[in-house]
C-alpha cells in the first residue's frame, strides 16, 4: 500500500505530522504532574472552542464519536418521557434506534429527500404537540452532508423545558457553535474528525441546565462506564490539577488533542471556520464544473466539513473509487439506504488545506473521464482555482 494516498473520507481525516507525533510520547503516566497539566489545558481549551465559560463541563472519555451519542443521552433520560429526533439522514435514524433501547418515548421527524434537513417551524409544531424532555439533532449528517441551523433551532427548543442535544461528531472545529449563546444544552463528537486527533476520543460538552438534569436523574439508564456523574468528578480534580481516577484515560491521544488544540488557537477559530468554509465552496465549485449533482439541495444547508456527489449515469462506485485509489485518493462510498450506490463522499475538514482540496478534484476528473464520463479536463479544478483565489487561499 502506498504510504502517500490522501485520505479525502469524512473520517478518520488526514492529521498534522505534529500531532502523529506528540502521540509518540512514551512513560508518561495517567497520574504524573506533566500528564495532569496537559489534561487541565485541554480542558480549558475544550472551553473556548466552544465559547463556553466556567459554568459549563467538557469530557473526554476513551472511546469512539458512539460512545459519545449514547454517553450524552442516557444520563439524561427519565423513565417514560418523551424524545424527539431530528433526522436528516442516516445517523438521526442512528441516534433514534440508539434511544429505543431505552425507556423514553421516541418519536422522530424526518426528511423526505436525501439532501435536505427538516424545517425548524416542523418542529416548532412538534414541540406544542406534546411535553419533550429531550430533542436531539445532528448538526452536520456525514451520510447526506447536510448542516442543520442549530442557532435557530436553539431559540425554539429555549422556549421549552427539554434539553437540546446536539451531535457535533462531524461540524466541531470545522463549523461555528457558539453553545451558549444558541441554548444548546449537550454537545458530542469524536476526536477523529475535525478536531485532528485519530480515533478513540468521545467528546462532551454540557450546560448547567445538563449538569442540573443529571443531579435528577443520576444517570440511572447509562452504563456504569458512561456514567458522567462520575467522569465530571474526574474532570473537575483534573482542572484543579489533581489526578484522579475512575477509568484509565487515554492518555497518548490526549496528549494528541492537545497538540491538535494548540493548532486550532494558533490558527484561530475565525480563520478556522472560514477556511472549512472556503475549503467547501471550492471543491462545490470544483465539482459543479465537472457538471455534478451535489446531494445537498441548498448551498445554504451544504456542511463545510463534508460534501456528498451523485456520480453520473453508468458510472458504478465500486470502479470510480478504485480508479481514484489507483490515482493515491481515498474517497468514501454512499450511506444514505435509498441511493448509497449512486453517489460517493468527500472528507474536507481539520488540517486539510488548498492544495489538497486541487488535488481531489483532479484526481475525480481523471478517475471519471477513465470510466467514459465526458467531461473537459481542467473544468473542475479551473473552478476550484477561482474559488480558493476568492478566499485568498
Amino acid at each position: 500500500m502506498s504510504e502517500r494516498r490522501l485520505l479525502a473520507i469524512p473520517g478518520p481525516t488526514i492529521f498534522d505530522p505534529s500531532v502523529l507525533r506528540s502521540l509518540s510520547l512514551g512513560h508518561l503516566s495517567h497520574t504524573s504532574k506533566s500528564f495532569v497539566s496537559i489534561f487541565s489545558d485541554v480542558l480549558t481549551k475544550l472551553k473556548e472552542l466552544l465559547y463556553v465559560d466556567d459554568g459549563y463541563k467538557p469530557i473526554v472519555l476513551a472511546g469512539s464519536g458512539t460512545l459519545a451519542m449514547e454517553a450524552g443521552t442516557s444520563n439524561f433520560i427519565r423513565k417514560g418521557e418523551n424524545v424527539l429526533v431530528i433526522s436528516n439522514g442516516v445517523f438521526g435514524d442512528r441516534m433514534a434506534e440508539l434511544l429505543s433501547r431505552y425507556p423514553v418515548n421516541v418519536d422522530v421527524v424526518r426528511i423526505k429527500e436525501p439532501g435536505e434537513v427538516v424545517d425548524n417551524k416542523r418542529i416548532a409544531e412538534k414541540l406544542e404537540e406534546k411535553e419533550y424532555g429531550i430533542v436531539t439533532v445532528t448538526h452536520v449528517d456525514t451520510s447526506t452532508s447536510v448542516r442543520h441551523d442549530i442557532k435557530e433551532l436553539g431559540k425554539i427548543v429555549s422556549q421549552h423545558e427539554a434539553l437540546l442535544i446536539v451531535d457535533g461528531v462531524c461540524s466541531v472545529a470545522g463549523e461555528e457553535i457558539r453553545m451558549e449563546d444558541w441554548g444548546i444544552d449537550v454537545v458530542l463528537t469524536g476526536s477523529q474528525k475535525a478536531l485532528g486527533v485519530p480515533p478513540g476520543l468521545a467528546v462532551l460538552w454540557l450546560s448547567p441546565k445538563a449538569i442540573n438534569r443529571l443531579s435528577e436523574t443520576q444517570s440511572k439508564y447509562s452504563p456504569y462506564y458512561m456514567d458522567l456523574t462520575k467522569w465530571i468528578e474526574i474532570m473537575n480534580s483534573y482542572e484543579n490539577l489533581k489526578a484522579a481516577y475512575f477509568a484509565t484515560p487515554a492518555v497518548n491521544l490526549i496528549i494528541g488533542l492537545h497538540k491538535s488544540l494548540e493548532l486550532i488557537f494558533e490558527e484561530g477559530l475565525g480563520n478556522r471556520f472560514r477556511r472549512h468554509e472556503a475549503l467547501s465552496k471550492a471543491f462545490r465549485s470544483g465539482i459543479h464544473g465537472l457538471g455534478l449533482r451535489l446531494i445537498a439541495k441548498d448551498d445554504k444547508i451544504a456542511a463545510s466539513t463534508v460534501t456528498a456527489v451523485y456520480l453520473p449515469e453508468k458510472i458504478e462506485l465500486g470502479k470510480f473509487r478504485q480508479e481514484m485509489l489507483d490515482r493515491n485518493v481515498v474517497v468514501a462510498g454512499g450511506l444514505y439506504p435509498p441511493i448509497k450506490s449512486k453517489y460517493f463522499r468527500v472528507g474536507h475538514m481539520g488540517p486539510v488545506n488548498a492544495n489538497d482540496i486541487i488535488s481531489v478534484v483532479a484526481a475525480i476528473e481523471r478517475a471519471l473521464i477513465k470510466l467514459g464520463y465526458e467531461a473537459r479536463l481542467g473544468n473542475g479544478v479551473s473552478r476550484t482555482q477561482e474559488v480558493l483565489k476568492a478566499f485568498d487561499l
